[in-house]
């Protein structure tokens, strides 16, 4: 409704209209907005109109629709929350006790770090449905909601756990480096904890090349659509740069391979996958390549 129309309802009306709708809704979802249209009619009498009253209606009741999917996600949130909060003081104490290694403590609190990023985005969503009445929008270009700016919000909390992932990824990388040196892993283990390096920093960066896009937007009003065309470039462009990563591990895995093949020290089918593993990341860089090259320029 705007704000010129005249016949304006009071913020008690307001409120007693959103109970019985909510009340109403929810004992007959069927004939929900039936019946809460004739209450409406009863309760505005002179002054309002049908039109209004259904309008109303047809907000209050698409807004408690959205709302129950919305809290229900949102519970679920909590209790993966609390298994993975059981999961990390089960593995502090292992940590401490030595029965595991810091990077095992790394990852699983990396885990609960991105768990508690989807709860706290699942309360977000909570929130802008109660301020909007509609479903949440994480567009680059979508509007703020009473000065407040959900699409940030949300991609602060993204950009926390990528990093909490990259810091995981780290530590299991340096603590695969110091196996490798006493003898007690092999290259090829070191080479699949490089590459998940690579991996969770080429999130980070296409995370904050997308919370930069979005400042942008809220700071000057860059169109939607140059906004979109600049994200997908950037993120085509970590998508190729972690794909190289990818076949030059490949290739390295593969030449290892072949040398403890040639010894008897690999079977056949090592070196079978070791072969469809690089040309399988090999079509994939093409691909990324190709659609960095046939890319379209800004008119």
């Amino acid at each position: 409704m705007s704000e010129d129309i005249l016949h304006q309802p009071t913020p008690e009306f307001r409120d007693f209209l959103e109970g019985e709708v909510t009340r109403a809704y929810r004992r007959h979802r069927s004939f929900g907005r039936l019946r809460a249209v004739a209450v409406v009619v009863a309760a505005l009498g002179v002054g309002t109109t049908a039109g209004l009253a259904s309008a109303q209606i047809r907000e209050g009741a698409q807004r408690d629709s959205l709302l129950e999917v919305a809290l229900s996600d949102l519970s679920l949130a909590g209790l993966r929350l609390e298994l993975a909060r059981a999961r990390f003081t089960d593995v502090e104490n292992k940590w401490k006790t030595g029965v595991v290694g810091r990077s095992s403590l790394a990852t699983v609190e990396s885990e609960l770090r991105g768990i508690e990023a989807q709860a706290a985005r699942a309360k977000l969503n909570v929130d802008e449905i109660r301020a909007t009445s509609l479903p949440p929008r994480d567009e680059l270009n979508a509007p703020l909601v009473n000065g407040r700016d959900f699409v940030a919000e949300r991609m602060q909390l993204d950009l926390f756990a990528a990093q909490q992932r990259l810091t995981a990824a780290e530590q299991v990388h340096t603590e695969m480096e110091s196996q490798v040196r006493v003898g007690a892993a092999s290259e090829l283990a070191l080479l699949d904890t490089r590459l998940e390096v690579t991996r969770a920093s080429g999130t980070l960066g296409t995370l904050a090349e997308r919370r930069k896009l979005r400042k942008e937007f809220v700071d000057v009003g860059t169109p939607g659509d140059q906004l979109t065309r600049r994200f997908q470039q950037a993120q085509l462009r970590h998508e190729a740069f972690v794909a190289q990563e990818g076949v030059t591990a490949s290739r390295r895995r593969l030449k290892a391979i072949r040398d403890q093949h040639a010894v008897g020290a690999a079977r056949d089918v090592d070196l079978l996958r070791a072969e469809l593993e690089l040309k399988e990341r090999e079509a994939e860089l093409q691909l990324l390549t190709r659609q960095l090259r046939d890319f379209p320029v800004k008119p």
